[in-house]
């Protein structure tokens, strides 16, 4: 029977790492990052933003850093393009699962639990890292600013202990620490796929 996963955790986490990982040791993985990327491109898509966020369309085009500018700094803004934005994503990131016939299926989702979307999921990995790394490791990789960063993490679910005690409670959820080195990392992951597979 098919099992589908979903890898979850903050920005700067170690998500991507992680999906590489699961690439590498052979399984089909989904991101809905990239989907997003193709969901900014449909017609329907670039309607709803042109009605709701008229300053970010330009040339029939969405300006992403004009989007990101808003609804990292208003939160009735960012609530307002999730309803948009994450069903559509959803919806083609099950469909594009649903084409793949592997017993074992994973897709990165950063806002799991913020879009309420974690029971459409049989297993859950979330990945956890300390913020001081998170904050070092974003910062390298997309170059914003500490206050930029800080404002993406207190917009995202809050991954502290109390939050984790609580989703881990249902079943098929995994914490998987990205606290160490990469070789660290990746043993943690083949130990928890290993654990699917007997299971």
């Amino acid at each position: 029977m098919k099992k589908k996963i979903a890898i979850t955790g903050g920005i700067g986490s170690g998500k991507s790492e992680a999906i590489k990982i699961i690439k590498e040791l052979g399984f089909s993985v989904f991101s809905c990052d990239e989907i997003y990327k193709e969901v900014i491109l449909s017609k329907e898509y670039v309607q709803e933003i042109e009605k709701n966020f008229p300053t970010c369309v330009k040339s029939g085009k969405i300006d992403r850093t004009e989007l990101a500018n808003i609804v990292f700094n208003q939160p009735e803004k960012r609530d307002l393009l999730n309803r948009i934005a994450h069903p559509l994503i959803m919806k083609e990131l099950l469909s594009k699962m649903q084409q793949i016939p592997d017993d074992f299926i994973f897709a990165e989702v950063p806002l799991l639990f913020e879009g309420g979307y974690e029971s459409l999921f049989d297993y859950i990995f979330i990945i956890t890292r300390s913020k001081k790394e998170r904050i070092q490791s974003v910062t390298k990789r997309d170059n914003l600013s500490k206050e930029e960063i800080l404002k993406r993490m207190d917009s995202q679910f809050n991954y502290n202990e109390e939050n984790l005690k609580e989703v881990t409670k249902h079943a098929g959820v995994q914490i998987i620490s990205n606290a160490e080195d990469l070789v660290s990392f990746k043993e943690k992951i083949t130990k928890e796929i290993s654990k699917l597979k007997q299971s």
